[in-house]
């Protein structure tokens, strides 16, 4: 998947295929004028003080505490992009942000939003510095509290709608009962395979500062002992042998480095009981760089080399880390709800 430039009339059809159009300032220019914009909608809480009513800009002004004057061109910007629409002098969402934004919908993304604005956005400060380094933020290691919270609550709306296919994705083993969740630890994923599964229980692994902020977010769940934390680190903790039927992480093997992640398939190999799998769940880097290539798996290898000195991997490198492992190939699933995200599954015979 890509975002583009889009003609809107016949002219501006013919000035993009004639090349007459500066297609780079859609990315540079405008590209990130949008983002910051959209994320300022959000953190100041316009689509929240809008919610499921028609509203005047008087309204939002008042609830949101802000000048009429920004906020009707900050409206037509959120206009020109699908996200509201303006009947008379009353203003209402449309439904991609009723389902996408506002935080009482079940797909809500509005604190990866936050996150984006209060943390992520200070990142990008770091591009230059980290193009001539080559050293990543590694900022697990240096998140204070706050941002700890917005960083938990962000993955957690990350998760929302990927751990809903995670069951028919991830192949459990039929009499599955123990289960280890690496890096997991909003839950979800755990959640979601636990309650198709009866009698599975799962343990969440994770750093101290994640299992603290993402309490909260389990609780919510009422899963009782059949889902647990455990702070630590799955590179230098004993996850133990012959312990688990199902092991996973999702969403972090980015994280880490090759070596890292040929480690931890180690682990989770002698950790498994016989005939257990073991499922990484990724998006996928292409394997070369291609003129079309998918503009998402590129930015996010971009960007988890800019925050953690890591990146996504190919599908041929994962695959490798489970066969090195002892792995045999099981199965490969792809998901819809986030594209070139997958689930690798390796079992143990």
């Amino acid at each position: 998947m890509k975002f583009a430039p889009v003609a809107q009339n016949p002219l501006e059809w013919i000035g993009l295929k004639a090349g007459l159009v500066p297609t780079p300032l859609a990315y540079s220019h405008f590209g990130f004028m949008a983002s910051k914009f959209l994320l300022e909608a959000v953190d100041k809480g316009i689509f929240e003080a809008i919610g499921h009513s028609n509203v005047s800009l008087e309204d939002i002004c008042s609830a949101c505490s802000l000048h009429p004057r920004g906020v009707k061109s900050l409206l037509g910007v959120l206009a020109t992009m699908g996200l509201l629409k303006q009947r008379k002098n009353l203003f209402y969402l449309t439904r991609k942000s009723k389902k996408w934004i506002l935080k009482d919908s079940p797909d809500s993304l509005y604190w990866l939003m936050m996150f984006d604005n209060r943390v992520c956005i200070k990142w990008m400060e770091y591009v230059g510095t980290f193009l001539e380094s080559g050293k990543g933020l590694q900022y697990h290691e240096t998140f204070n509290e706050e941002e700890w919270f917005y960083y938990q609550k962000a993955m957690e709306a990350a998760a929302s709608v990927t751990s809903r296919e995670a069951p028919s994705k991830i192949p459990v083993p039929a009499g599955a009962t123990t289960m280890l969740d690496i890096g997991g630890s909003h839950g979800l994923y755990s959640v979601a395979l636990c309650k198709k599964h009866s009698s599975l229980s799962s343990t969440i692994l994770d750093l101290p500062g994640a299992v603290e902020n993402a309490k909260p977010i389990l609780e919510k769940y009422n899963m009782g002992e059949r889902i647990v934390h455990q702070a630590g680190n799955v590179l230098t903790e004993d996850i133990g042998k012959a312990t688990y039927d199902v092991i996973i992480m999702a969403s972090v093997a980015h994280h880490f480095t090759a070596e890292e992640n040929k480690k931890v398939a180690i682990k989770a190999f002698d950790a498994l009981k016989p005939g257990g799998i073991f499922t990484i769940l990724e998006v996928l880097r292409a394997d070369e760089i291609k003129y079309n290539g998918n503009m998402l798996s590129a930015l996010g290898d971009f960007f988890f080399a800019l925050s953690s000195t890591s990146g996504t991997w190919s599908l041929q490198e994962i695959r490798e880390w489970q066969k090195e492992a002892g792995f045999i190939h099981y199965k490969k699933a792809t998901f819809l709800t986030i594209p070139g995200y997958v689930a690798i599954t390796g079992r143990k015979l």
